[in-house]
């Protein structure tokens, strides 16, 4: 049995939607993983559940650098529609950034629980209560 119902995964490279998809699954960390190749998907996909009265993700894993709207741009706009939603996800910052600023600015966000380096891995989901 999984730890979680549902995570979300909010990336554009393909190889790494991959990889942490079966880290994830072999790690039986959720039952169910979802992806959204940028912020923009994601967002519609969180607004689609929340107008059928479905459950939200509890877990999003979000890439910083995506086309179309980035990692940012997805927490300014969660921010915006979080009160059409029961309970807020908890967001955990999957990036291959070094920026400081990045980390700082991360840390603005209430609903950013943490800044994960590329790769994902067994043991960081391990840690994860």
């Amino acid at each position: 049995m999984s730890r979680y119902k549902n995570v979300l995964l909010v990336e554009d490279d393909p190889i790494t939607i991959l990889v942490c998809d079966r880290i994830i699954t072999m790690s039986a960390f959720a039952d169910k993983v979802i992806s959204c190749e940028n912020g923009k998907y994601a967002i519609d996909y969180l607004n689609e559940l929340s107008a059928k009265g479905e459950d939200i993700p509890e877990i999003i894993f979000l890439d910083i650098n995506m086309p179309v709207m980035n990692g940012w741009d997805f927490l300014e706009e969660l921010e915006h529609i979080k009160s059409s939603f029961s309970r807020l996800p908890r967001i955990y910052i999957l990036s291959s950034t070094v920026d400081p600023e990045d980390y700082k600015r991360a840390k603005s966000f209430n609903a950013v629980v943490d800044f994960i380096s590329k790769p994902l891995s067994k043991e960081f989901l391990e840690e994860i209560q």
